[in-house]
């Protein structure tokens, strides 16, 4: 867990750092690109519920946002992106994607275009993360692969009179609660205000709180129950928030 505390740390002071570093033109990328990604995620959802004509809508929408951005910041990427010798080539790999993905969905081929566009989720983050920029998002894929991990336990329910397998579901379920914490401090204020915003996570935080009495009780069907419950949140939390 010092482990765990020393990295949160690092974290935090690279969030805080962010604002400060950042100039017009890398400000203007991230909002452009914050605002492609709202249509990213509405795909994804759709793709993954079985709607890929309606998915292909929002992909359209994507894939022209996305050319915008390819254009405008391609040759010329902010000072924060500068040095990095993958920067044009990522940019025109998400493009390509996404036209795949795009057509994938018009001829009604959910799984093809779900598999085409889901690497572009960690593409991005990525590409952020090694040119030490940090943004929102990059808390809520955190807090989702926080969750991924805990959620292991839905399917595989630890013994409960084995310390080593108790203590690992234990320091997940401590790790997923700083993430979705994370989310809640970290949040702009406008989002902060949100009633949507605020009720998912109240509701996410307080369940994930819940965890600890099937812990204490060595009661396995309550917490395969509320890992269930969580699993819809947690991908709302991407869908809406991401």
């Amino acid at each position: 867990m010092r482990k765990l505390t020393i990295i949160c740390a690092i974290f935090a002071f690279a969030l805080a750092s962010a604002p400060t570093a950042r100039g017009a033109p890398v400000h203007d990328f991230n909002e452009a690109v914050a605002t492609a990604y709202g249509f990213y995620r509405e795909a994804v959802f759709l793709l993954r519920t079985g709607n890929p004509q309606v998915a292909s809508l929002e992909l359209e929408e994507l894939a022209t946002h996305w050319t915008a951005i390819v254009e405008r910041f391609g040759p010329t990427p902010p000072d924060m992106y500068s040095i990095d010798p993958s920067w044009e080539k990522t940019l025109e790999e998400i493009d390509k994607k996404i036209t795949r993905g795009l057509a994938a969905s018009i001829e009604g081929d959910a799984k093809a275009a779900m598999k085409t566009l889901e690497p572009i989720r960690k593409m991005l983050s990525d590409l952020r993360r090694r040119n030490g920029v940090v943004v929102y998002s990059d808390i809520v894929d955190r807090a989702n692969a926080a969750f991924r991990k805990l959620y292991k336990f839905r399917h595989n329910p630890p013994d409960f009179d084995a310390v080593e397998q108790v203590d690992q579901l234990r320091q997940m379920t401590a790790i997923t609660v700083y993430w979705y914490e994370q989310c809640l401090v970290n949040a702009s204020k406008s989002l902060a205000q949100d009633p949507e915003f605020k009720r998912l996570m109240d509701d996410s935080l307080y369940s994930l709180s819940r965890i600890w009495v099937p812990i204490a009780n060595k009661a396995e069907p309550n917490l395969i129950s509320l890992l269930r419950g969580l699993r819809s949140s947690d991908r709302l939390l991407f869908l809406r928030f991401g």
